[in-house]
């Protein structure tokens, strides 16, 4: 089934699966970058509007956590952010949640054990290897152990209780490299690079794997697609996307009928969407 196009063009924007439903986030339209919101329905086929941000926002973390969608960091047009702000689809407002310790554009947030983790990022002046973490019950963001290699544009999942981070580009070029973060022993171990140079790409757990799909390798932007098995430490390719896609966006919903969707954001000021029927 095709997907209704979004309501507004937008690349580098923030998304996020929250219940049944996908929300696009901020991002940039081609001349500005945005505060707008929108939330596709897999059921209808149908987006809508949603209460704007209180910041613009590009190149942006999101996440979903305890019914909230989490907007964090990015770019507003000026300057790198350090500000967060959540949503609540109950009531339509966004609010203010505590700012994190260091600007960050192009970095990802990941939760895991009720704490949100902002990984990497570039703050203006440089290309970041730290890692921060919030509990929401305290209210305050901490530093945790840097990752092994400064990554902007990575992309990053939870998986079985630790944080997989992958690619990305370290000021110098994009990275295949990838390690993981064990939240108990609040330590990172490497894991098995990727089999492409990637950058400004996504990653997603699906069904116990991690795909990681399109990003630019420092020469061109790709549509290739890869499969992550944390039991063998490996990667195989699988069919690649119809598209090329940089700097995108790609959420896993569970619709009615049981049957997960991997929904995946534009890669350039557009307003289409496509997917996929998991196969793995």
């Amino acid at each position: 089934m095709p997907i209704a196009p979004m309501l507004y063009r937008r690349s580098r924007s923030g998304v996020a699966g929250l219940g049944k439903m996908l929300y696009v986030v901020g991002g940039y339209d081609g001349a500005s970058d945005l505060a707008s919101a929108e939330c596709y329905n897999p059921m209808t086929n149908k987006w809508t509007p949603v209460t704007p941000m209180g910041t613009k926002r590009s190149c942006l973390g999101t996440c979903s956590f305890d019914g909230l969608l989490y907007a964090c960091g990015g770019y507003d047009g000026a300057s790198c952010l350090s500000s967060m702000e959540r949503y609540d689809p109950l009531t339509g407002v966004w609010s203010s949640c505590p700012a994190m310790t260091t600007r960050r554009r192009y970095c990802r947030i990941a939760v895991v054990e009720n704490c949100l983790y902002a990984l990497g990022g570039f703050d203006s002046t440089n290309y970041q290897a730290s890692v921060e973490r919030l509990d929401p019950r305290m209210g305050k963001w901490a530093p945790v152990p840097s990752m092994s290699s400064r990554r902007s544009s990575c992309g990053v999942a939870a998986l079985d209780g630790a944080i997989y981070c992958v690619g990305g580009n370290d000021g110098t070029m994009c990275m295949s490299s990838g390690e993981r973060f064990n939240v108990r022993r609040n330590s990172w171990e490497p894991i098995a690079p990727m089999l492409s140079r990637r950058s400004t790409h996504e990653v997603v757990n699906i069904e116990g794997y991690l795909l990681t799909m399109g990003g630019n390798d420092g020469s061109s932007s790709l549509n290739s697609v890869e499969k992550y098995d944390p039991k063998l430490n490996k990667w195989q390719l699988l069919t690649p996307m119809l598209t090329r896609r940089s700097s995108i966006g790609a959420a896993v919903l569970e619709t009615l009928n049981i049957e997960k969707r991997l929904l995946v954001a534009p890669p350039a000021p557009t307003s289409s969407v496509s997917h996929g029927a998991t196969n793995i």
